[in-house]
């Protein structure tokens, strides 16, 4: 039978005990209808026995009093009167007139009333007491006639009261013939009947309850056991006598289920089903499903409890290894998740610049994903004479194509560093690199464009992907229509190269497939003409405005910000002409460009894009905050302001030297060989970690106005270690701020203190490496001129730091570590209003031409 039927349903225990109390509370009520009648008489009849006697009594002491009277009288005439007489005459004659002016007209009977209005008698009886005897005859005669009519009174009293009693007995006797053979023989005749038929109930009810497979125990109102089936001796195997008599809860419930057991069976509810475990003769567990309902009297007096289990001990362990699968599961799919960001991170890593800054080629790039690791990549880079742009799209998604994409990424390197920048010798050597890994099981198309920023000559060739779009100064889109075999499906397959000479002005847009490819809720594809219609429509944005207007035409037209397909897009524009620039190898450059900053101040056009950002250093003066716009539309990422003489108390030796990896700023800067290292596995470690550097400061005797804001900036690190940093391949926060998270396997976060004198340092170090240097500039830049407080902007934490420290230094290892270190003198105050140094040292695993971007 399911479980979820109720329990009480399945057993009709209750039935069978109010059955025997209804049948007991029926015979009580016969049998007192039986006894009530006959009592009921013997009352009546004694009543008028009573009465009757009463009044014969009553009759006969008038009677008496009458005729004492009437021989006082008789003394009277004879002279022989005593004073008791003469007393009782008296008082005759007071009684008849009192009754005269007090009875109200109320009297016994008719002939006391014409006794007390006999004006004769009177009269009569005035005289006498005044000593005339000439009507005392007719007193005396009066006085007689009373006595004779009150002795005939009693007499008929005495013959009411001796009919009443032979009256009763009669109505007695035939009251007790009644109830004998009227309610007391059937009363017998159906107890007989219902005893024979309880027994047969009884004998039902034990056999169901013995034959059920459940567990019946009923219990007293101290939860004794009364009643054990045979499957709860045999399930549990305890013995009868073991169980009968002694208390539930402590026999078979473990003392922690004790006060649910018995709040269940206090409810008594039958729908009310709950799980606890029963304790065998042996000393193991069966987890039960129990059930409790009540027996009642008529009056609805609980008299006993019954508790019913159904024994669901498989069902319970089936339920904990399932919790145990569903747990390994979520282990394995926490894992697979971390290993997903992991790779998005490096998929992230490995899309060139978001900003592009090539010599004659300028412009954007942007990708969004459709998965964790997307399959579009997109890359660009300058050789001695050429810029050159690629926009490939590996078929598929998630790992398998985040793999091509790294092999990709890992051969255009190799091009970079060999000065390569033919498109056909490019798409050439990146098909054999695929084919050789993939084997032909994972395709890529990829478009290739080259300009030759000395002639104005644009190159492209196509390996089956997207054709690409070229606008020419007058605003006019022409398709560039030029195809070829995917990478990776043949050795030999050619490739076609088609030229275009391009004025200034020039703008090439190159597309991933899922612009034309992606969907409407009708089922429609965005097709080219929407496209081309949307370029003509946006022919004279700007290049951020151009990108921005397509995403919004295409969102607008599938009805939903997220796509089934990766989409990509890069806007470049052919904005000068060059000499030709000598290749240099990146381990060439080694020396520190310093550049001052009046000369920066003066200079208008942008930094080359061939010094590299990591040895590239502004020495900075009074002022110089202002020039951050430029900075971060430059790169320029290392600042060190020359009066400061704190960055003397560091080293200018070792600042300088600081784009030379280290694993240990601390021990550089700060001579700690041992700093204090703060671990943080969890979000609710915050708490810990913040009053243990507090507890550290006030041990360091840091000064009482630092500690405040030496705590604050500890918790500041420590946020941005748990929701900052990180990222998805989108560059999207993975956990929103303040959400309870714990730190997955690969996931590492330290916060990190070290002293020297009266410098303090802060460092935290995470494993995340998404912070870029175009993130931080862009973020400082927002905050200074008043935009970074607006709502989704975000960076408050990084400005804050810059601005309390004396020096911050940032070191980033993209997809890997993060280390960011605070230096605070606390020989100033922490009010001081001043723009430190900072440095943001960006290891790439390639040669940095440019800026990196959001």
């Amino acid at each position: 039978m399911p479980e979820n039927v109720r329990l009480a349903e399945r057993v009709p225990i209750g039935s069978f005990y109010r059955a025997n109390l209804e049948a007991v509370e029926d015979v009580r009520s016969r049998t007192f209808i039986a006894l009530w009648l006959p009592a009921f008489l013997l009352v009546i009849a004694g009543i008028g026995v009573w009465e009757s006697l009463a009044w014969h009594g009553k009759a006969l002491v008038d009677a008496q009093h009458y005729q004492r009277l009437a021989a006082s009288v008789l003394t009277v005439e004879k002279g022989r009167a005593t004073d008791t007489q003469w007393h009782d005459l008296r008082m005759a004659q007071a009684r008849i007139m009192d009754m005269r002016e007090n009875s109200g007209g109320h009297f016994l009977s008719p002939y006391e009333k014409a006794l007390v209005f006999n004006q004769t008698l009177v009269d009569a009886l005035n005289a006498v007491l005044q000593g005339r005897t000439d009507d005392i005859g007719q007193v005396e005669g009066i006085f007689s006639s009373a006595a004779a009519h009150y002795r005939a009174q009693a007499a008929d009293d005495l013959r009411y009261g001796q009919g009443f009693l032979l009256g009763g007995a009669a109505a007695l006797f035939f009251a007790f013939l009644y109830a004998w053979l009227g309610i007391l023989r059937p009363i017998g005749r159906q107890s007989r009947e219902r005893a024979l038929a309880l027994a047969r109930a009884g004998e039902f009810n034990e056999d169901v309850i013995n034959t059920a497979r459940v567990v019946i125990l009923v219990v007293d109102a101290g939860q004794r056991i009364v009643l054990a089936n045979h499957h709860c001796q045999s399930l549990l195997q305890w013995p009868r006598t073991q169980l009968l008599g002694h208390s539930l809860l402590a026999t078979l419930v473990a003392e922690g289920d004790r006060p649910a057991m018995a709040a269940l069976l206090a409810d008594s509810d039958p729908d009310r089903i709950l799980e606890i475990p029963a304790y065998t003769a042996t000393g193991e567990t069966r987890v039960m499903a129990w059930s409790a309902t009540a027996v009642r009297d008529v009056s609805g007096r609980e008299l006993l409890q019954v508790a019913m289990g159904v024994d669901v001990t498989e069902r319970a362990q089936a339920q904990v290894a399932l919790q145990g699968a569903l747990q390994q599961a979520q282990l394995l799919s926490d894992r697979l998740r971390d290993e997903a960001q992991q790779a998005a991170a490096l998929h992230a890593v490995y899309l060139g610049q978001r900003t592009i800054s090539l010599p004659g080629l300028s412009g954007l790039a942007t990708s969004i994903t459709s998965s964790e690791v997307g399959g579009d990549y997109f890359d660009s880079y300058a050789t001695a004479h050429v810029a050159v742009a690629l926009l490939g799209d590996v078929s598929g998604h998630g790992l398998a194509a985040g793999s091509i994409v790294a092999v990709a990424k890992s051969a255009v390197n190799q091009l970079r560093e060999e000065g390569i920048g033919c498109p056909k010798k490019i798409l050439t050597r990146l098909n054999g690199a695929i084919l050789g890994t993939a084997q032909g099981l994972r395709l890529m198309t990829m478009v290739c464009a080259a300009v030759d920023f000395r002639r104005g000559i644009l190159q492209v060739a196509n390996a089956g992907h997207q054709f690409p779009y070229l606008q020419w100064p007058d605003g006019r889109w022409e398709l560039l229509d030029i195809g070829g075999l995917p990478l990776g499906q043949e050795a030999s397959a050619g490739v076609a190269v088609k030229q275009w000479d391009i004025p200034l002005g020039s703008r090439l847009l190159l597309i991933s497939d899922g612009w034309v490819e992606e969907i409407s809720p009708a089922g429609e594809p965005f097709g080219y003409e929407r496209l081309e219609a949307a370029l003509a429509q946006l022919a004279e944005a700007n290049d951020e405005a151009l990108r921005d207007g397509l995403f919004q035409i295409l969102r607008m037209y599938c009805e939903r910000e997220d796509f089934e397909d990766d989409m990509t897009i890069m806007v470049l524009r052919h904005d000068e002409r060059l000499p030709e620039l000598p290749h240099v190898a990146d381990q060439e450059i080694r020396e520190i460009v310093r550049i001052a900053q009046s000369f920066y101040q003066q200079k208008t056009e942008r930094l080359s894009p061939r010094l590299s950002r990591q040895h590239l250093v502004l020495f900075a003066e009074e002022g110089w905050q202002a020039l951050l716009p430029r900075m971060a539309r430059d790169g320029l990422r290392r600042v060190l302001v020359s009066p400061d003489p704190f960055l003397q108390i560091l080293g200018w030796e070792r600042l300088l030297a600081a784009y030379q990896e280290t694993d240990d700023e601390l021990s550089v800067f700060m001579n700690a060989a041992a700093p204090i290292q703060l671990p943080l596995t969890q979000s609710a470690d915050k708490d810990g970690i913040l009053a243990a550097t507090s507890v550290w400061l006030q041990e360091a005797q840091a000064p009482e106005i630092w500690l405040d804001t030496l705590t604050l900036m500890a918790d500041e690190l420590v946020e941005n270690a748990l929701y900052a940093a990180p990222r998805d391949a989108r560059g999207a926060a993975l956990y929103a701020k303040g959400t309870p998270r714990t730190l997955g396997e690969q996931e590492t976060a330290h916060l990190r203190l070290a002293r020297r004198d009266n410098v303090f340092a802060l460092q935290m170090m995470d494993s995340w490496g998404t912070l870029t240097p175009a993130i931080f500039l862009q973020r400082l830049t927002a905050y200074l001129e008043g935009d970074g407080l607006l709502p989704g902007i975000g960076g408050g934490g990084l400005y804050l730091l810059w601005r309390f420290a004396d020096y911050l230094q940032i070191r980033v290892v993209p997809g890997r570590e993060s280390r960011l270190t605070v230096f605070v003198n606390l020989d100033r105050s922490p009010t001081d209003d001043r723009y430190p140094s900072f440095q943001f040292l960006y290891h790439n695993d390639i040669h940095e031409w440019s800026h990196e971007h959001a």
